[in-house]
């Protein structure tokens, strides 16, 4: 879908909200956000999933993890519901037949075992033999019912949001992170999909090799990953995917293809060698062409991630079906190689069917960011983007996002730190820990009613 009305807006995860007036994490928080977002002239929130993420093992307390690590559907408990009536549930259970029913057992399955890790339950039901999965249906009606009730509560709670959110001309943007985590209740459900021997083994997994263009270095993110030399199973996975599409569109009104190029070549990790990594042929053109297909079905609008190496086949895919991609001005110069990347730099030239970015929940922040470059580095950036030398790192954080905003792209999503000049990150891909992980625990320093408004000057 090509992009018609220039909206600028902020990246924020629904966790590091804070507000004087409501729970912090929660839908009525981000209630709260709408209206700093209307007072601030901006138009869009990417929001990014809201699934929940794994449990801790062996611990009551959820272990904070990363959100493309959730459970792939279903919306987090820690954002809490609202009451519903016995009629509202029905009406909801009989609108989700294609997920809930699985996942309410699944978490009722959890909350039994004491661990989400499904490879750990008994054979019977790990494996889902009829009998198995009827016996315990039966056994755990109540907390089956429980979990179902739960997701009512936080869906009405979420529509809330979403309609003010409509009220309010704001886009909510979310994520369709292209792997699920071995303990999401869609990979315990369509377990044959996926590269899992009998024991529950991932013999390789998901991730990045060290490549020219691998921003981070060696990635091993740790998901299953999908059984794409399989021919026959093709359309199984496309309808996995489509029952993932179909559930986001009653969330938001456009969502991201995380890591879009994995569709057309995509990293095998040994997760204890680095010597036997490889790449290896995703789906490609067919497969995305599918999901842009029940994407709009669902009248869900959807963009890419293009960024890295291998792009090729993907932007070409991408530009026949006037899909969006991004650009990420962090990417602009390279200080390891001390190398500028055009395609980033070039804000004046930025396709206005783009989705620009100053930053990601991924990267450092934009001060951070100009804080590592030397002055001749600076310098020389100024230079190549034609602004004037700033005195302090603060004027010149300002001056590319304002250039930013100013761009043809007519989508521009500013993380919040970018806002507000601050160094704080949100994620460092690859780097997540079993215990004491740093990641996604970023929260707002200052309460949504306490920010600034004055950030840039709307177009007239």
């Amino acid at each position: 879908m090509i992009l018609k009305q220039k909206r600028v807006g902020t990246v924020l995860p629904m966790t590091s909200l804070v507000s004087q007036t409501a729970r912090a994490g929660s839908f009525a928080a981000g209630e709260k956000l709408l209206d700093w977002l209307v007072a601030s002239h901006q138009k869009a929130w990417q929001v990014l999933p809201l699934h929940q993420t794994q449990l801790e093992e062996g611990s009551e307390t959820k272990h904070i993890r990363s959100p493309y690590k959730g459970y792939g559907i279903g919306l987090d408990p820690r954002f809490h519901g609202s009451r519903v009536t016995n009629g509202q549930l029905s009406k909801f259970i009989q609108a989700n037949q294609d997920w809930l029913p699985n996942y309410a057992l699944f978490c009722s399955l959890r909350d039994h075992f004491g661990t989400d890790n499904w490879i750990k339950w008994p054979s019977n039901i790990r494996h889902r033999y009829p009998k198995s999965i009827k016996k315990w249906q039966k056994q755990l009606a109540s907390q089956i019912n429980y979990h179902m009730r739960i997701q009512a509560q936080l869906h009405a709670a979420y529509q809330r949001l979403y309609q003010k959110a409509g009220e309010k001309d704001i886009a909510l943007i979310g994520d369709l992170p292209l792997y699920l985590s071995l303990h999401s209740p869609l990979v315990w459900q369509f377990q044959h999909l996926f590269e899992i021997n009998a024991a529950g083994q991932l013999q390789r997994v998901s991730g990045i090799p060290v490549g020219p263009k691998s921003h981070f270095g060696r990635q091993v993110w740790g998901h299953p990953l999908y059984k794409w030399q399989d021919q026959s199973l093709i359309g199984e996975i496309e309808a996995l995917f489509a029952i993932r599409l179909k559930y986001l569109a009653g969330l938001f009104n456009w969502v991201r293809l995380d890591h879009a190029k994995g569709l057309f070549v995509y990293g095998a990790m040994n997760p204890t060698s680095s010597q036997a990594d490889q790449y290896l042929k995703g789906p490609g053109t067919q497969f995305l062409t599918a999901m842009i297909h029940f994407a709009h079905r669902y009248h869900l609008n959807i963009y890419a991630e293009d960024t890295g190496d291998n792009l090729k086949d993907l932007r070409k895919c991408l530009k026949l079906h006037h899909i969006p991609g991004i650009k990420i001005f962090k990417y602009a110069y390279d200080p390891v190689k001390q190398k500028f990347i055009n395609q980033y730099l070039e804000i004046n030239k930025y396709h206005h069917n783009t989705f620009a970015y100053t930053t990601t929940h991924d990267t450092q922040t934009l001060v951070s960011y100009l804080k590592q470059l030397s002055t001749s580095e600076i310098h020389l950036l100024c230079q190549k983007i034609a602004i004037s030398q700033p005195l302090t790192i603060k004027q010149l954080a300002k001056a590319i996002r304002n250039k930013i905003i100013q761009s043809p792209a007519k989508m521009v999503l500013i993380p919040l730190q970018d806002w507000l000049y601050t160094t704080d990150r949100i994620n460092v891909p690859g780097s997540e820990r079993e215990t004491d992980d740093p990641n996604w625990r970023y929260r707002m320093a200052l309460p949504i009613e306490e920010l600034p408004t004055d950030l840039y000057q709307p177009p007239a």
